[in-house]
């Protein structure tokens, strides 16, 4: 049962017994037909709303059908000078990702404080964006900029401020001197 269908059903309980509580006890109760026929038709509203949830519930409801396209970028790893990974932050389902230094003040989401090169990463050094099936990285006129090692041809591709450029999963980018592997 899903969580949707179950609240719907306590309603139904809840304004079910209200009118049941209203319909016993007439003496004791003020606006007692008032409060009856509403507890009655909420009470049938919600049930039927149960229902109706209930019947359109797909026969998979309880599998996770979200699924990554081959190719599309999950992660981004933060690499040692040895390759190691330091960190991960998984970017699926996301629209955009702020590269930068978290110092309470900002809100970043790929966090490169704990980084062997922070004190080279600005508070928003770049942003990554999601549009039409495709990550794009821009810089934010940072002080250090930011490279691309594109995957395909291993070359570095330094970015201008404020132009967005395509990366692909297997790209490296390169935020300072710190590696952010894109996977």
């Amino acid at each position: 049962m899903n969580r949707k269908r179950a609240v719907d059903l306590a309603i139904t309980f809840i304004f079910a017994t209200i009118f049941i509580i209203s319909f016993l006890y007439p003496q004791q109760i003020r606006g007692r037909e008032t409060l009856m026929w509403t507890g009655g038709i909420l009470a049938f509203l919600f049930f039927v709303t149960a229902l109706k949830d209930h019947d359109a519930a797909p026969a998979d409801a309880g599998k996770n059908t979200l699924s990554a396209e081959p190719g599309t970028i999950t992660e981004v790893v933060l690499l040692s000078e040895e390759d190691t990974e330091l960190c991960t932050w998984d970017i699926y389902g996301r629209t955009a990702a702020v590269i930068g230094r978290d110092v309470k003040e900002n809100q970043v989401d790929i966090d490169l404080n704990a980084g062997p090169y922070a004190s080279m990463v600005d508070i928003e050094h770049a942003v990554m964006n999601f549009a039409s099936g495709n990550w794009y990285v821009e810089d934010l006129k940072s002080r250090n900029g930011i490279r691309v090692k594109k995957a395909e041809d291993g070359k570095i591709y330094q970015l201008s401020a404020d132009t967005p450029c395509r990366v692909e999963r297997g790209d490296i980018l390169y935020v300072g001197l710190n590696r952010l592997l894109l996977r």
